[in-house]
């Protein structure tokens, strides 16, 4: 079984992480204040250099797990683009180029529009195949929109038509609750072809109408009950799991520090758990 490691997913703390000085307040405070040593780079500002976040990445002895790029350039069918993205992956030593979201010209047309995205894409996985590297695609819930002819979701064609050396996943567990699909079935399906989970947890709250709608919470401070996906992790290949919290009620630094002592204290339950299975 794989070890579980904490991370932070960055898209926490855009609004900081847009210029070089915002970004590197947040690296060390991930580093000092929060006690993780692991990132996934997204929504960072444009213009910041892949050499400075390299340089970020030794000054802190930090890790870049995987990143969300941005969807225009993913999309763009450049090869020269393509060629860039990937040699600024391999400067910062990261080997899963991903994109957090498919756009709409693709969402829009639903099961084939993600057909035609994935024919897209088909250059660049094949460059990121010959470098040795994964393109990890980030769902969300209309993944799980099933084609009327054959009943299979988009998510499961996402699944069977591609190379599994090359296109693998980000699942995310709050989006998994939020569709009403069984993440631990999920996780099976994909594994060995995912490497980075996004945790976070489900908060109810009272919506314009006036029922409860799920929302955006603290790992610790919800309702996913998260021992049983994180026994499945372990079992299907998953090595990091991502705090993100799309939309904070307080300040994201203390977010992001309450849920990492609550991820951690999982991670260790967990470990706990697998120790006394084996005795």
């Amino acid at each position: 079984m794989s070890k579980l490691i904490p991370a932070v997913q960055l898209f926490t703390l855009r609004e900081y992480t847009q210029t070089p000085e915002g970004l590197e307040n947040c690296f060390r405070r991930i580093r000092r204040e929060i006690g993780c040593d692991t990132v996934q780079i997204s929504c960072i500002g444009r213009e910041i250099p892949a050499s400075f976040l390299a340089s970020l990445c030794r000054e802190y002895d930090m890790k870049i797990c995987v990143t969300h790029a941005p969807p225009d350039l993913v999309f763009s069918g450049d090869v020269g683009v393509y060629r860039r993205l990937i040699r600024e992956h391999q400067s910062y030593g990261c080997d899963i180029l991903g994109v957090g979201n498919s756009i709409p010209r693709y969402i829009d047309d639903g099961y084939e529009g993600f057909q035609r995205m994935l024919r897209d894409l088909a250059p660049l996985l094949r460059e990121l195949k010959e470098n040795g590297m994964k393109f990890a695609y980030h769902s969300h819930t209309y993944e799980f929109v099933k084609d009327p002819r054959t009943g299979r979701y988009i998510y499961d064609m996402l699944v069977e038509d591609t190379d599994p050396e090359v296109f693998h996943f980000i699942q995310d567990s709050f989006w998994m609750r939020y569709g009403g699909i069984n993440h631990q079935k999920y996780l099976e399906k994909v594994a060995g072809r995912m490497e980075v989970l996004h945790v976070k947890d489900s908060t109810p709250r009272q919506s314009f109408c006036g029922t409860a709608e799920p929302y955006f919470g603290t790992i610790g401070e919800g309702n996913i009950f998260y021992p049983p996906i994180l026994d499945a992790c372990k079992k299907t290949g998953v090595q990091y799991l991502a705090i993100e919290q799309d939309y904070c009620q307080r300040d994201p630094f203390l977010c992001l520090k309450d849920a990492m002592d609550a991820l951690k204290k999982l991670i260790a339950d967990a470990e706990k758990t697998e120790e006394n299975e084996h005795e």
